[in-house]
């Protein structure tokens, strides 16, 4: 064996010997990890008859499916994980995942939101969709994701009126001396002391007990809520005052969709514009129906005539909101056509 050959030899054999130790030799490569699946919570008010929990479950379903399973959303309705206040401290805190609000509360979070509470501000139910699908609604949904969530979809709750046990609701007047439950909203609770109540704000969770101990004269919210709810076995007296027409807003944790990946977050945002389309479709098909369930259950249902005295008692609360932020955004949804 020539000297040469011997040299050549040796560094082959070292090189063999530098490359196993390094594990660079037929190794297979590690299979890739499987993404762990997340269960998120959604905190809700509603039972689970209401036609805007059924709306949760659809996205929580269309979730599930485009993710292929590795997102699993749990809706609890009926208040078991709180009041929608305490479903919006949560979110911000990064302690509860998602959750259900009315623009109501959601106002003390992201102020300019009350504008969607101003009694009296929507021509119809398609004006509504309009604002909210439009310029209004994207510059309102920008700030909710500016105020420590990320905005979902909106769900319908059609209109608010009142609902007391003691007499027909036609005009101011009859308003006087009434108790009435409002929201945790400083707006409605100035609404409604302006039509002439006396605004007693409360959760949800504890109106029913509330107008059955005679703490509070009545309360204001829509057919779907006063059937679904039960509370027509409390309640006597509903008049379509319509004074507002305050849509829910279903809101995930910025700190808890960050933690999604790309492709997760994309699917949410789509699935929530889906959701919105479903939710006015299921809530126009139950409203009609419900109102002839309370008729059945000794509700007392008036069409009030003229509510011009209403609007204008409640100018004061659309002059503070005009005052605070300006006319713009007011003005747009008025010509929203």
């Amino acid at each position: 064996m020539s000297k040469k050959f011997t040299i050549i030899l040796a560094v082959v054999i070292a090189l063999s010997l530098i490359a196993a130790g390094c594990g660079g030799g037929q190794k297979a490569a590690a299979p890739e990890k499987k993404a762990e699946k997340q269960v998120l919570k959604l905190s809700s008010v509603l039972p689970e008859s209401h036609p805007t929990h059924k709306s949760m479950l659809f996205f929580a379903e269309k979730v599930k499916e485009k993710t292929k399973g590795q997102i699993e959303i749990q809706v609890f309705p009926s208040s078991q994980l709180g009041e929608q206040r305490d479903a919006l401290e949560g979110m911000k805190m990064g302690t509860l995942d998602m959750g259900l609000t009315s623009c109501g509360p959601l106002g003390q979070f992201v102020p300019t939101i009350d504008v969607l509470n101003l009694p009296f501000m929507f021509k119809s139910p398609q004006h509504q969709y309009k604002v909210l699908d439009g310029k209004p609604g994207e510059q309102l949904i920008a700030d909710i994701n500016k105020a420590g969530f990320v905005f979902l979809f909106w769900a319908d709750s059609g209109s608010r009126s009142v609902i007391n046990n003691k007499r027909p609701i036609n005009s101011p007047d009859d308003l006087k001396g009434l108790k009435i439950r409002v929201m945790n909203s400083q707006l409605m609770v100035n609404t409604l002391n302006n039509m002439g109540a006396i605004a007693t704000p409360m959760g949800q969770g504890e109106v029913y007990s509330a107008l059955q101990q005679g703490v509070i004269d009545g309360w204001e919210n829509s057919p779907t809520t006063l059937y679904t709810l039960k509370l027509y076995e409390v309640s006597k007296y509903f008049s379509w005052t319509r004074h507002f027409s305050t849509p829910d807003a279903i809101l995930i944790s910025k700190k808890v969709f960050d933690k999604l990946t790309p492709e997760q977050q994309k699917i949410f945002l789509e699935v929530g514009k889906e959701t919105t389309a479903k939710s006015r479709e299921l809530w126009t098909a139950d409203e009609k129906r419900v109102v002839e369930e309370l008729v059945k259950k000794g509700v007392l249902f008036n069409e009030v005539k003229d509510v011009q005295p209403f609007i204008e008692k409640v100018k004061p609360v659309w002059k503070a909101y005009t005052d605070k932020f300006g006319t713009k955004l007011v003005d747009e949804i008025q010509n929203t056509k």
